[in-house]
């Protein structure tokens, strides 16, 4: 089969080549499936880089999210699920979550645990499946971490990138109302197709005086926040007491100061989303209700750019120069 290997930390043209390898077998409760698409996150590129430590072995298939069909099945797996469509998460990570796996979604063929393959809804492509498992489950946890959201005010920070968005197209499809801030008219206009109220660019307005403006102080339920170092200094005054910060990126500093004191007088709950470390209770509601979500037609991925398998280095740096508004995916 053909397959991407990666064999060193560094630069994508450096470490990345296209090879030939034997088609895996499925073990005990695992699947094989048929990848028809490879989704291409930045936490791929950044573990490529050396984010998340050294190389697990001489060489690894990247990739965690992908989507395709199932083709054989290991032991204690229900024949039923041979020919299913599927969209894959986790992939390229240890059975924990917390580093790096050797196998990967950048293959034409790939086994993994059977839980790891969940169903892919009729008429969504795999395209689209591939564009679910990082995205739309950070997207998940971050907005029902704590329940239901129907009547709530949320604070979606980074509307139109590829977590933000799905979290919009979820929170707004829960009831929930929805604010979020964007850079440009361009993802305004996204942001507002996925169903947000309120829109705030940030790079021409004040957000704070916009926010209290709008809603008023302490007037919000819950922050699904891209940046938490850029926004935390603003909480204190538009969260309700006992509101919530979700938040799953820290960009602008990996090591902010945060009020202590604010914050804990406003009884602020501050939650951490991992998407690979998520517990397997949520991991298992988190698909359930995004597939639910894609049935009844309230999410959608938006992908920017498809590149064929032998592409990848263009995918990843187009992934490092961070001028698209969505999902990258290679094909196969």
């Amino acid at each position: 089969m053909k397959a991407i290997i990666n064999t060193a930390r560094g630069a994508a043209a450096e470490t990345l080549a296209l090879v030939e390898r034997d088609r895996p077998e499925p073990a005990a409760g695992q699947v094989l499936v048929r990848v028809h698409a490879s989704g291409v996150n930045p936490s791929d590129a950044k573990v490529r880089i050396g984010a998340q430590g050294p190389m697990p072995a001489e060489e690894v298939i990247p990739h965690n999210d992908g989507a395709g069909v199932i083709e054989a099945i290991g032991a204690g797996v229900s024949e039923r699920r041979i020919g299913e469509r599927v969209w894959l998460y986790n992939v390229n990570r240890t059975p924990d979550g917390q580093g790096q796996g050797i196998v990967g979604t950048a293959a034409e063929y790939v086994a993994v645990d059977a839980e790891l393959a969940a169903p892919l809804p009729h008429g969504v492509s795999f395209e689209e499946g591939a564009c679910l498992g990082v995205p739309a489950m950070t997207a998940h946890r971050a907005v029902f971490a704590d329940g239901d959201v129907a009547g709530q005010t949320l604070l979606i920070t980074g509307g139109a990138g590829s977590v933000g968005l799905m979290a919009v197209q979820m929170a707004a499809a829960a009831g929930a109302r929805v604010i979020t801030t964007v850079s440009n008219a361009q993802k305004a206009a996204i942001a507002v197709e996925a169903g947000a109220e309120i829109i705030i660019n940030y790079r021409d307005e004040n957000l704070l005086e916009r926010l209290l403006s709008e809603v008023g102080e302490n007037a919000i339920d819950r922050i699904v926040d891209v940046d938490f170092a850029a926004h935390a200094a603003l909480t204190p005054r538009i969260l309700k007491r006992g509101g919530v910060i979700a938040t799953y990126a820290s960009g602008s500093d990996m090591t902010p100061a945060i009020p202590f004191v604010p914050l804990m007088f406003n009884n602020t709950v501050l939650e951490f989303v991992f998407v690979y470390g998520m517990p397997a209770a949520a991991k298992k509601q988190a698909v359930e209700d995004i597939n639910s979500h894609l049935r009844q037609g309230a999410l959608r991925p938006l992908i920017a750019a498809t590149f064929p398998l032998a592409d990848i280095v263009k995918a990843h740096e187009a992934i490092e120069a961070g001028n698209l508004t969505g999902n990258v995916v290679l094909t196969l």
